[in-house]
């Protein structure tokens, strides 16, 4: 449950993103806006939004790195989809499929653009952490490229998964709390801070994994379960749903060494995910 002052912090971030959007008129801005109000768990701003309150960061900044976190993974959804040619995301048409795959490009820069443009209203710090926010965008490019090379049937190992699977999505969960750290002075707990966010995500893309196991078997894609069917485990879904669960309490004790429990809701997200695949798991 979001307490009332989150839901304003909250609130405010959504305001703050339609504002960046919107600067200037056009198909983009308008499929930029539509894309966005489709919603979403708004996880990265919440992680951000958290992290601040929790190391006493002023208001201003937090919603400022919660908007640029927000608008970045936002910007890659919409790359994801036309890269990947899903057709529907939150429940409504796929940008590139309602747009064109040519505003679709065109949307996802501007979601990227308009993540620095947010990223400026954190005020004198904002070089420092427009270097940190490039450092990630340019670790979840890598992890991408080295997911588009093990598609269609190649093979690969547990290993290989978990590392790609963690540099696709872990860098964006990681940046709320390494800005929210940076802005207070906290950044020697950035690495541990991205340790507790690579095993969220490795959880993360496992679990997603198991949910779209068949569909991914039929295109080729690259998924856990037929990793580990490769590698000759006998019961491979079984077995990817205890290393998701795994992953996600790993991620939750390393979220709470975080300093001033900015870690918390990581934890808390980690441990929701792991009981749920747990109770999956229970005979009936």
């Amino acid at each position: 449950m979001y307490s009332d002052h989150a839901r304003t912090s909250l609130n405010q971030v959504e305001e703050f993103m339609f504002e960046l959007l919107q600067q200037g008129s056009g198909v983009a801005s308008s499929a930029a806006t539509y894309h966005v109000s489709a919603g979403g768990a708004r996880i990265r701003a919440r992680l951000a939004l958290h992290a601040g309150r929790a190391l006493g960061r002023p208001e201003t900044e937090s919603v400022a790195i919660a908007a640029a976190c927000e608008l970045l993974h936002n910007a890659s959804l919409v790359h994801d989809d036309l890269q990947d040619r899903d057709e529907m995301r939150r429940g409504q048409i796929a940008v590139w499929r309602k747009y064109g795959d040519a505003m679709a490009i065109c949307v996802g820069d501007l979601l990227l653009s308009a993540a620095y443009g947010a990223l400026g209203a954190a005020g004198a710090s904002t070089a420092r952490l427009s270097v940190r926010m490039h450092r990630r965008i340019a670790e979840v490019i890598h992890g991408q490229c080295a997911d588009l090379a093990l598609q269609h049937g190649a093979n690969t190992s547990l290993e290989n998964y978990e590392r790609v699977a963690s540099g696709k999505s872990a860098p964006l969960l990681v940046l709320p709390l390494e800005l929210a750290l940076t802005l207070a002075g906290k950044e020697e707990s950035v690495a541990a801070a991205a340790a507790a966010g690579s095993l969220f995500a490795i959880g993360y893309q496992v679990a997603d994994d198991l949910q779209d196991a068949v569909q991914d078997a039929a295109h080729q894609e690259l998924n856990i379960v037929s990793v580990l069917a490769a590698s000759g485990e006998a019961q491979p879904r079984q077995r990817a749903r205890e290393l998701a669960i795994l992953r996600f309490r790993q991620a939750h004790a390393a979220a709470l060494r975080l300093p001033s429990g900015s870690g918390e809701l990581l934890s808390t997200q980690a441990t929701q995910r792991a009981d749920e695949l747990a109770r999956e798991l229970e005979p009936a």
